[in-house]
């Protein structure tokens, strides 16, 4: 039977590190697993995220990350979440099928490309979903992107929910009013899927709205006080996790800046600074921010850390 309580709480989509060839570098890669699966209230970590630049790793490539950072988690007593982005409902079942033999405990699918082309009704959605819950016992992640294009609108999440393997949701609309009449729905159905939060806007409200935890890429910075704040909204304490929002509210200016598809380059920037990568390299088309930019990224990122 599928523990849905387990899939609470903060999940850190961690970044891929590379090295100045721009090859895996699993010895940083450990490192930094360590490290966030070692901060007091990290339920897990998350591979090949947007964050761990999935879009750019080759399939193999998914795999080794998969492996090291499922043996870290495996090692650390808490939980790994895969995430694949298949084109076809084959190549998803393929994959679950190769995860389902790795240290993995639930996987995250992106949509496929096909889901934004045109106008895309609920049923086929729905459908790709239970083809994957027939396929697999392995534990799935819906995710939302944050692309209006890529939604899945509240009723089309809600049927999902009532399939078996559909254990959470990363909601990252960035829209209050999805993310409120989605909660609604599935409070309203009684759904077990758990929604984990991707909203840094509201980060702090989306507890009070339904969420149970979050899943969201600015935690690979300033770890403990993500911790934070996902207790005091887990505990109800709304007021204060509202607050620990606001005083992390500069470090979303901070990384996703534009161009936002540098953030990563931001965040491994910080992640050397504070010594748990060796290199900040990003792979192409991602271009990297230049040293000018790097320092004021670390400037802005000590002064926040210093007043916290």
């Amino acid at each position: 039977m599928i523990s849905y309580e387990k899939f609470e709480g903060l999940f850190i989509p961690t970044v891929t590190p590379f090295d100045e060839q721009l090859a895996i570098d699993h010895k940083s890669l450990e490192r930094l697993c360590e490290y966030q699966l070692g901060v007091d209230g990290v339920s897990g970590l998350v591979s090949c995220a947007r964050i761990g630049e999935g879009t750019v790793l080759g399939a193999e490539e998914k795999f080794e990350v998969f492996e090291v950072m499922g043996k870290a988690a495996r090692a650390a007593g808490k939980l790994h979440i895969a995430t694949i982005a298949p084109q076809s409902t084959a190549e998803a079942i393929r994959m679950l099928d190769r995860l389902a033999t790795m240290p993995v405990d639930a996987v995250m699918v992106f949509p496929p490309l096909l889901f934004c082309w045109g106008k895309v009704g609920g049923d086929l959605k729905v459908r790709f979903w239970e083809d994957l819950n027939r396929a697999t016992k392995i534990p799935l992640v819906l995710f939302q992107i944050p692309v209006p294009n890529y939604y899945y609108d509240a009723e089309t999440v809600n049927r999902i929910a009532a399939l078996p393997n559909i254990v959470a949701y990363k909601e990252a609309s960035f829209s209050l009013e999805l993310y409120t009449e989605t909660c609604r729905q599935l409070k309203a159905s009684g759904r077990k899927m758990r929604v984990l939060t991707g909203n840094d806007r509201f980060v702090g409200k989306s507890y009070e709205l339904g969420g149970v935890g979050a899943l969201i890429g600015m935690a690979n910075l300033a770890v403990d006080r993500w911790a934070a704040l996902d207790k005091a909204g887990r505990s109800g304490n709304f007021e204060q996790a509202i607050a620990i929002q606001n005083e992390l509210h500069e470090l979303s200016h901070i990384v996703f800046a534009e161009p936002i598809v540098e953030a990563v380059s931001r965040i491994k920037s910080i992640l050397v600074d504070e010594g748990h990568i060796a290199c900040a390299k990003t792979r192409p088309p991602q271009m990297g921010i230049d040293s000018a930019e790097v320092e004021r990224v670390l400037q802005s990122y000590r002064a926040l850390r210093a007043e916290a």
